[in-house]
């Protein structure tokens, strides 16, 4: 029977020797932790049980490394090849199998990517020798050591039908090996591993016919590539359909994404951050799809939503649509489209958290859902001992969801909110910015799922003794956040300067304008006034902007920084602001002058600990979170509304 609202979406793949329930696909991402021995931690098999119970079809874990010794890219890279592998890997399988999807692992070999001092020699080979943008130096890979790598390939795809997956996907993208020798950004060989087009594509099908040769007929080969990679000193979607064309029939999936990490910034292409819009490359798969005859055709990059992706299918862009962060933001994403519940989901803020967050601290997160990097707790949730009347104060990020966790463990709520909505500080998401969409959409959905529960909310409603002793609840949370932070400047109360958090499209900013603060909120909000064509002018005190914003996101802010034409002044200290402009000292005590018809402060938060001590004192047993505590993300307010609900009912 087909799905009424998604038929598409939710018809099976049939594929060599295995049928796939729907048409979505858990997209591979990197393992975040390992134990010492380098295997599997508890933690990576509640990851994988989780992305399969999201109800996908098929699972893909990525980053599997075909050749430790030679190709390893960083430390938390599993091995397939290796001695410990077929214990780990086939409980892997199994885990994934116990959720109902399908399992596949993403076969990766870094060659110029990998980390010297990982490797057996110390040496990182490519097709090619060069001097790489970390500093390392690259040796050329021999003949014999070209047939080796493909060799590893096969030989893991080998292991992995052994160890029970039911496909395997060569990387052939985003700056591995095998995209290595596509690329000519990494490829100047004159021999017939380079040059031409066809001989940029030699490895490429040599691997693919090993590892055909090493599984058979009867078990999918799936592919990832870069359809472009969208960087004027690389190829683009010409050659990214002739890569397909050659591939044609002879892998049963096409996995087209795009970029290369060769060139930082397109790592924010491939990974789609809120400066790009929503199904960003879908437009390289609907090409490349074009010229495709035999083989499956599957997209990524930024879908959150069922209409999204049946359109796709159902108009003939792709024939399968692969998700990764969207599966972080929500469990259980894919079910609740299947079930009508679409209403619950939880939209990815693509903010990068995740993956910024795991580069830098080796441990993934997510903003929006305060389980990811603690699993275990969807299958084995802490109980809830004792059912209790919970006050929550603030219907910010933090306040929403303590709500919505206290419902959901049988608590009795009250949410009292000072002002007249519910979203707290995140209502600088209607600034009319295009990428603030992906934040007003979480907003907006945790307000629709606080407002559908039987939840007392009292709006226009401000905490105090006489409303503690009416309400009598056995336990208060304190989410007042926090407010901007005005700088305590000559002229900073003048009629032309406006908070950097309140501005709207109706705010009337000037043609001139000075920015004080070069934090994301400050850089930010220069991106929108100089998109609406006004001269801007961030100053900053440091000498770096955005030092506070993930690695991924702030690559991609200061990009955005930059195309807008912003300009910037680092190293300033404001001392007065006049009708005319900012005044500012230099690191040599220098005084400067920026001209402005408008400022705007934008000179970070401060959390409101006057009002949360005040709240403190209305009863023995509170828990203050967010930014009312330390000014920071939606992530710390949405895990300390978490925290503080699974602690009460303890």
């Amino acid at each position: 029977m087909k799905h009424p609202k998604y038929p598409h979406l939710f018809e099976p793949l049939s594929l060599p020797g295995l049928t796939l329930k729907n048409r979505v696909f858990s997209s591979p991402t990197s393992i975040p932790q390992m134990n010492p021995d380098e295997t599997f931690t508890t933690e990576n098999f509640e990851y994988y049980k989780m992305r399969a119970a999201s109800g996908v079809a098929m699972v893909s874990v990525g980053e599997v490394m075909v050749d430790l010794q030679r190709g390893r890219s960083h430390k938390l890279q599993p091995g397939i090849n290796e001695p410990n592998a077929r214990a780990q890997f086939t409980k892997l399988a199994d885990v994934i199998h116990s959720g109902g999807a399908a399992a596949e692992v993403e076969l990766d070999h870094g060659g110029c990517l990998a980390l010297p001092d990982t490797l057996e020699d110390g040496k990182a080979y490519g097709p090619s020798a060069f001097d790489d943008i970390w500093g390392d130096h690259i040796y050329e890979m021999s003949e014999e050591q070209i047939l080796y790598a493909a060799d590893k390939y096969a030989e893991a795809a080998a292991n992995a039908k052994s160890f029970g997956f039911d496909m395997v996907m060569i990387h052939g993208g985003h700056g591995w090996l095998v995209h290595q020798f596509l690329s000519p950004i990494t490829n100047q060989r004159t021999d017939k591993w380079g040059g031409s087009d066809e001989n940029r594509m030699r490895f490429m099908l040599l691997v693919v016919d090993k590892v055909r040769q090493a599984v058979g007929k009867n078990f999918p080969i799936d592919i990832r590539i870069s359809g472009s990679e969208r960087e004027p000193n690389g190829y683009g979607l010409d050659f990214g359909i002739k890569i397909a064309e050659a591939l044609d029939g002879k892998v049963d999936m096409i996995h087209v994404s795009a970029g290369t990490q060769q060139v930082p910034y397109t790592y924010c292409l491939m990974h789609p951050t809120p400066f790009q819009k929503d199904m960003e490359n879908l437009n390289l798969a609907e090409e490349i799809k074009k010229h495709v005859k035999k083989s499956y055709v599957c997209t990524v990059g930024a879908f959150n939503f069922g209409d999204q992706m049946e359109s796709v299918i159902a108009e003939g862009k792709a024939d399968c649509v692969a998700i990764g962060r969207a599966l972080l933001a929500d469990n259980f994403l894919i079910k609740k489209i299947r079930d009508g519940r679409e209403d619950e989901i939880t939209p990815c803020l693509r903010c990068h958290e995740c993956l910024g967050g795991m580069i830098k601290h080796d441990n993934m997160r997510c903003a929006v859902n305060p389980l990811i990097g603690r699993e275990k707790e969807i299958f084995h949730p802490v109980p809830t001992n004792f059912k209790k009347k919970i006050l929550i104060v603030g219907g910010g990020p933090g306040g929403m969801q303590a709500a919505l966790e206290a419902h959901a463990r049988g608590h009795e709520v009250v949410l009292c909110e000072k002002n007249d909505k519910l979203g707290g500080a995140l209502k600088f998401a209607d600034s009319g910015a295009d990428f603030k969409q992906p934040i007003k959409r979480y907003r907006d959905s945790q307000i629709r799922k606080v407002m559908a529960l039987p939840i007392d909310i009292r709006l226009n409603t401000n905490v105090d003794e006489a409303l503690v002793e009416e309400i009598k609840p056995d336990a208060m949370i304190i989410a007042v956040g926090a407010e901007p932070l005005v700088l305590p400047l000559p002229g900073a109360d003048g009629k032309n300067v406006f908070i950097g958090a309140d501005i709207m499209p109706d705010t009337p900013i000037g043609d001139k304008v000075v920015v004080i603060g070069g934090g994301f909120i400050g850089c930010e909000e220069a991106i929108i006034l100089a998109r609406e064509g006004k001269d801007v002018t961030i100053v900053e005190m440091t000498d770096n902007l955005a030092v506070e914003s993930n690695f991924v996101y702030r690559m991609s802010l200061l990009h955005e920084v930059e195309a807008a034409g912003v300009k910037t002044a680092m190293g300033l200290k404001c001392t007065r602001i006049t009708e005319e402009g900012v005044y500012a000292l230099d690191k040599d005590n220098v005084e400067q002058f920026l001209p402005a018809d408008s400022v705007v402060m934008a000179a970070g938060m401060r959390p409101l600990t006057a009002e949360a001590d005040r709240l403190r004192k209305l009863h023995p047993n509170t828990y203050a979170i967010g930014n009312c505590v330390k000014g920071g993300t939606i992530m710390k307010a949405t895990r300390d509304g978490h925290d503080a609900v699974v602690d009460i009912g303890l």
